[in-house]
């Protein structure tokens, strides 16, 4: 035995005795005790400050000489509780803060000058802004500590704090404190998967052989490093992604930027590792007669099966839940970083950390009248159309169903069209909550103009509401690509409508006496029927990403499943093969759909023609039989501030969790139950 090794037992020996144990608990129960009375000290004379100081700013009067107004404008500060907190840097900015009348009208914004000043640079934001995440934060590290210590973890919980405060301290003497963030919570986090996966064991510590099962792929992952390793991939690559992002574009980017790079990589790691997993674990233990032995003992092949299925979901859950915990951590830090100007910073707040529902105008259709005359009319005055109904082609009834179709799309392409120096009116219904809410809302727009050139802008006026709340902007858009207005609650109108109208005019920055103020806008303006949306909230980020998270398990629940059925019956290699064939179909699903509606071959050869039908039943099956996963979305809405419902996660786990997943372990049971595991030659080994 090597030197390392003898260490290593030595160590590990060490490291059970219950008397250091207890010793590695106390020691930083003390230290986190100790830390979060001081923290929470401060946090909540930030809190104070915060409520405090507004009172104190709009008692402030200049020309009276209130002692607060005169020490804000010749040296930049306030003192409270005996604690000046500014810099005489500001002192010209809040002198402009204040009117001729000698009073601050921008309170708010002072105060958020102030608070900057005031919060120490260690200080996290969240406990800055809520105290009571101290003590809560804290009960948390003593479980987590006083749990590590007593399941064998307490000498790794020492290193990995020792390697942590090196990486720090050596980031922070580089003057690269947020490298030196963003390094040392790689070991920190890796220590807390392994501490989750252990507590995980725990929970499956059950006299039961599906719970025995799915331990023995927990423990077997853990042992040849392969759930660690896909792990690692994730937990390294987060907190080093906001390295990545330029800091000096726009803030709403950088944060989304973070979320779906952040998002996409644990779920693809924990997909790549579910198949390999999935598939290994059963092919290989059939190949090496491994599972003859377990299936000897009274442990039925479906429970089998579905303690392996248990298994993987277990440890894809572990890696959903540290990564999702890490994510999170570093979107704090990235949302804190500066925001260009007031409406990115309201981007963020109100677009992307947050959980929205679309809506689009509410159409008049037409009438029937109108249609059944215009219809008639149309059929008259088609010659062609006379034609074919003499010589017996085409039916009456097939022409007037295409001439309705025909007409009704024109009509609402028409409502969906503005031509220069005109405008129409689009109202947007069931907007109650919204309005009770006095939020800013979101008007999503994609416009196309003229040539739609991408390297041109298009003016265009928007004007909310009517009557004394109606208020107006007017933008230069790019065309063929989404663009955003923030739009005011207070036009919602109190039976939950809202008005908006859309003028293709351009802002007149001639200053002529007499010149109009609004000149007709360069070409005419058309959208799709999904070009104009109105965003709402109706709920916070945190929760969104949680329900998230359970649609992302869910999906790779079922493709642990499929992996564990394909292994089943067939070779390792070729399990993988179909399984990631499956993932890949059901993951362009949507795209799919569109490929197969769009796909023409425009010839009048029968051999093409069938051929054409060929494909499109083959792709039209395929996409038809994964829609459901590719349908269920995650990622892309937490990016975009859309709403993962709870609906949303219902529909998932029925059709995905239960239905798909339920249907493919029957039918693997029905199989595997009649395979022939191992047969004995007589012949040994």
């Amino acid at each position: 035995m090597s030197v390392l090794s003898r260490l290593q037992n030595r160590v590990s020996d060490l490291g059970r005795r219950r008397g250091v144990r207890i010793a590695v608990a106390v020691v930083y129960a003390i230290g986190i005790l100790t830390s979060a009375v001081l923290v929470y000290r401060e946090a909540a004379w930030l809190d104070r400050f915060a409520n405090i100081v507004p009172q104190m700013l709009e008692g402030a009067n200049l020309l009276a000489k209130e002692a607060v107004a005169i020490e804000l404008t010749e040296k930049g500060t306030i003192t409270f509780e005996g604690r000046k907190v500014g810099d005489a840097a500001i002192a010209g900015q809040m002198s402009r803060m204040f009117n001729e009348a000698g009073v601050i009208e921008a309170r708010a914004e002072a105060t958020s000058m102030l608070l900057g000043f005031a919060r120490p640079s260690w200080m996290p934001i969240p406990f800055a802004q809520e105290p009571w995440l101290v003590p809560a934060s804290a009960t948390v590290a003593l479980i987590v500590v006083v749990f590590a210590c007593f399941s064998g973890l307490a000498f790794p919980l020492v290193g990995v704090t020792i390697v942590c405060g090196v990486v720090w301290t050596a980031a922070m003497l580089l003057g690269r404190p947020s490298l030196g963030v963003s390094l040392g919570a790689v070991p920190a986090a890796l220590f807390a998967f392994a501490l989750v996966v252990r507590a995980a064991l725990v929970a499956l510590d059950r006299a039961s052989p599906v719970f025995a099962i799915a331990s023995g792929v927990v423990r077997e992952a853990m042992k040849l490093r392969i759930a660690v390793a896909f792990a690692a991939v994730a937990i390294v690559a987060i907190p080093l992604f906001p390295q990545w992002i330029d800091p000096l574009t726009p803030l709403r980017y950088q944060v989304q930027t973070f979320l779906a790079r952040s998002l996409d990589t644990m779920y693809l790691v924990c997909a790549f590792l579910t198949v390999f997993l999935g598939c290994a674990t059963v092919a290989f233990e059939i190949r090496d007669r491994q599972a003859w032995l377990t299936l000897t003992k009274p442990v039925s092949r479906f429970s089998w099966l579905l303690g392996k299925w248990l298994g993987i979901v277990v440890l894809n859950a572990c890696i959903l839940m540290v990564a999702t915990v890490v994510m999170y951590g570093f979107l704090v830090q990235v949302r804190a970083r500066p925001a260009q100007d007031l409406y990115d910073a309201l981007a963020v707040r109100d677009e992307v950390l947050v959980a929205r529902v679309g809506s689009v105008p509410i159409y008049e259709p037409l009438a029937s009248t109108e249609l059944q005359t215009a219809v008639e009319e149309a059929m008259k005055a088609d010659p062609n159309i006379q034609a074919d109904l003499r010589s017996g082609d085409r039916t009456e009834i097939e022409v007037k169903k295409q001439l309705a179709r025909d007409i009704a799309g024109s009509y609402y392409k028409q409502l969906r069209s503005i031509g220069p120096n005109e405008e129409r009116e689009y109202v947007f219904g069931g907007l109650e909550s919204a309005r009770e809410s006095e939020g800013n809302l979101s008007l999503r727009y994609k416009f196309y103009s003229g040539e739609s050139d991408p390297n041109e802008t298009y003016p265009v006026v928007f004007v909310f509401g009517e009557g004394d709340t109606q208020e107006w902007t007017d933008r230069q858009f790019i065309a063929a690509q989404a663009n955003v207005v923030p739009v005011p609650a207070s036009a919602i109108a109190e039976d939950g409508t809202l008005k908006v109208r859309i003028a293709n005019l351009r802002f007149n920055t001639s200053t002529d006496p007499g010149a109009p103020q609004f000149l007709p806008g360069k070409s005419s303006i058309a959208f799709d029927i999904d070009g104009l949306e109105l965003l709402h909230r109706v709920g916070d980020f945190g929760d969104n990403l949680v329900r998230a998270q359970v649609v992302n398990l869910l999906k790779l629940s079922f493709l642990g499943m499929l992996s564990i059925v394909c292994a089943s019956i067939l070779s390792f290699p070729v399990a993988c093969l179909v399984v990631f064939t499956v993932f890949a179909a059901g993951s362009i699903a949507p795209f799919l759909a569109t490929s197969v509606d769009e796909y023409r071959i425009r010839t009048d050869s029968t051999t093409l023609k069938t051929f054409e039908a060929v494909i499109r039943a083959i792709a039209g099956a395929t996409e038809f039989s994964v829609r459901s996963f590719g349908d269920a979305q995650a990622n892309g809405p937490v990016v975009e501030g859309r709403l993962v419902s709870w609906a949303i996660v219902g529909r998932t786990f029925a059709l995905i969790g239960v239905a798909w997943s339920g249907v493919l372990l029957l039918l693997g049971f029905a199989v595997f139950r009649r395979k022939e595991i191992a047969i004995y030659s007589g012949q040994g080994g």
